[in-house]
């Protein structure tokens, strides 16, 4: 996530960008079709994308002219630049908490196994935030947080919300809450989508927003939201939309019964929704 970030942020200043990932495709948690509209704008950026990919060595090269590194791969590339930007995610900051001694064992990447109220192996020791893992955010650490505080202080335990959003702010920016398709083919659970480009929104038309999509899949019996994917500016804002919804067990009809200013990008909920919506034979 945090490479994807800077690289693009980068690229939109200007900079060749080469974006090495050991996977096989980028973000694997965020819908492909989402991705798919990412990898496309990253590339119009000029940024080369090197997937499937693992670094074999990395060293310093022609010192005397201002220093350049040299990347080689295990495939055998190797890629010459003039900075090179390792990110590998977020570890635990455990080293100053003496865990030996409270029988919490954290793997190897300093990260803590916990149950759905933060509590550790020893009950009465909670973990939230980046020790615990993904998605490593601070507005789900800040609700991860508050679940445990309550259950520390045997407070009224609010159940945890299954609709936690992600914000992704690469360029163009991407927020999505829910499931994606691919999860939900996994699972085995009917659905459909719909979608609505930014373009064809005047808001989106006004910004000159010609990548922006918002994508909505629902249940294709019950019409039940699932999940709301966005990338385009102010995706993060935009998804909050979707996660009121979901939260309350809404069907994707509400978009279609629903009043939204004009112009503004809300309006892709309800353009999305009859794409949806025309899609079934009914």
């Amino acid at each position: 996530m945090i490479g994807c970030e800077y690289a693009t942020v980068f690229a939109a200043l200007g900079v060749r960008v080469t974006l090495i990932d050991k996977r096989e495709t980028l973000l694997d948690f965020v819908d492909q079709e989402i991705i798919d509209e990412l990898i496309h704008e990253m590339r119009r950026n000029r940024v080369t994308l090197r997937l499937g990919e693992a670094v074999q060595s990395v060293e310093s090269i022609d010192g005397a002219n201002g220093g350049r590194v040299q990347i080689s791969l295990e495939s055998g590339k190797v890629i010459q630049a003039k900075k090179a930007l390792y990110s590998i995610g977020r570890t635990g900051a455990i080293d100053t908490l003496n865990l030996d001694v409270t029988g919490v064992e954290p793997d190897s990447r300093g990260r803590l196994v916990v149950n759905e109220r933060y509590q550790t192996s020893v009950p009465h020791i909670y973990a939230v935030g980046d020790v615990v893992g993904f998605p490593s955010l601070a507005s789900t650490s800040m609700e991860q947080g508050r679940i445990a505080a309550c259950d520390a202080l045997a407070l009224t335990k609010t159940p945890p919300s299954p609709h936690f959003p992600y914000g992704i702010y690469t360029i163009p920016e991407i927020s999505v809450v829910g499931k994606s398709e691919e999860e939900l083919t996994k699972a085995g659970i009917p659905y459909e989508i719909g979608k609505a480009s930014y373009r064809e929104t005047a808001r989106g038309q006004i910004m000159g927003d010609g990548a922006g999509l918002l994508k909505l899949i629902f249940h294709l019996e019950t019409h039940e939201l699932l999940g709301v994917c966005i990338i385009g500016e102010g995706a993060s804002e935009l998804v909050h939309i979707g996660q009121a919804v979901m939260a309350l067990g809404g069907k994707v009809d509400f978009f279609i019964d629903t009043v939204f200013n004009y112009p503004t990008l809300a309006e892709c909920y309800k353009t999305a929704a009859f794409d949806g919506i025309n899609r079934l034979a009914v």
